[in-house]
């Protein structure tokens, strides 16, 4: 059995690359995917920063991001020059967060994920998922994850762009929420893994996640 402290594994987010099109109730297919491979895409890794912790909130007009204070998320990254790419690895990240976000509150119909995710998309239905079954579980989050050695890849200009991050959760646990003790896990090496996100550009510099793989103990995360 994979880690559990966060049940992520149960659910296993997406097993599809994030490359092979088809989001739920939506007929348009991902630009340039063929295969897992992205035909003319712009690779855009960024230079080492300092960390950044999440953000309280998510500019004018978009949802709360705020965590509850034994929640935390850092991104290990410094914004890309291209403006498709550093708009589309932010909101990357708030997805994430509004994904932690949710879990906390214990509420799958948290705005924040939802306002970064594509409707009836795998992205939006597999984050779903997971927070319904920690919601089940009576299972909650704590500790502080890191986004880090992250990468851009343009498919579409100012409409695709693929987002590619390693997140370290080894200082990430659930939380049982009846007892409110951390719940440690059993198999260090599944602390890291790979997120690989479609991201595609709705306007107004906002990006949401179209489709989603997390590849759990990643050896290149580790």
């Amino acid at each position: 059995m994979k880690r559990q402290r966060t049940l992520t594994a149960c659910v296993a987010l997406v097993a599809a690359s994030v490359l092979v099109a088809g989001c739920g109730g939506d007929d348009e297919k991902s630009d340039g995917a063929d295969e897992g491979k992205i035909a003319g895409a712009e690779k855009s890794p960024s230079a080492k920063p300092s960390p950044t912790p999440s953000e309280s909130g998510a500019g004018e007009g978009g949802p709360d991001l705020s965590l509850p204070k034994d929640l935390k998320v850092v991104t290990d990254w410094e914004a890309p020059s291209g403006a498709d790419q550093a708009g589309a690895l932010r909101d990357a990240a708030r997805f994430v967060i509004g994904l932690d976000r949710a879990i906390a509150r214990q509420d799958a119909s948290d705005a924040a994920y939802r306002y970064y995710s594509y409707p009836a998309s795998n992205a939006r239905a597999a984050a779903e998922e997971n927070i319904e079954l920690h919601v089940d579980h009576k299972r909650s989050v704590t500790g502080a994850r890191r986004l880090h050695k992250e990468s851009t890849q343009v498919v579409k200009a100012h409409k695709t762009v693929v987002v590619q991050f390693c997140v370290d959760d080894q200082k990430y646990f659930g939380k049982d929420l009846k007892t409110g003790k951390k719940v440690e896990g059993d198999s260090p090496e599944d602390a890291y893994s790979k997120y690989e996100i479609g991201m595609v550009s709705v306007g107004d510099d906002r990006w949401v996640a179209k489709e989603l793989k997390a590849t759990t103990g990643d050896a290149e995360c580790a």
